[in-house]
């Protein structure tokens, strides 16, 4: 189960996830966070991510589910990347605000 799990998160974005969580209520995402969203790279990299997870956990802006999802996203790309998530906060200007 965890390598369907893997597999599923690996291609979600290529897939249409970017899309879904575009086409998401305002309910699920605020719709501040959905131009972050159309900026991301294809796949998206792990600072794009995680710019708008901070956004959605500081500021209460998404749902559980998307925080989820956007979480899973976000250790998938480090993984992809070969990097850390304390490499990618060096790189978070938007977190000095918090």
């Amino acid at each position: 189960m965890a390598e369907h799990h893997e597999k599923a998160v690996g291609v979600s974005l290529d897939e249409g996830l970017r899309e879904l969580l575009l086409e998401a209520p305002d309910t699920q995402l605020d719709a501040s966070m959905k131009p972050l969203i159309e900026k991301w790279d294809n796949p998206a990299k792990a600072r794009q991510i995680l710019e708008v997870l901070d956004h959605c956990i500081f500021s209460a802006l998404a749902s559980g589910l998307i925080v989820t999802s956007l979480e899973l996203l976000y250790q998938e790309a480090c993984e992809a990347e070969g990097t850390t998530h304390e490499e990618v906060i060096k790189d978070a200007p938007w977190r000095d605000d918090h």
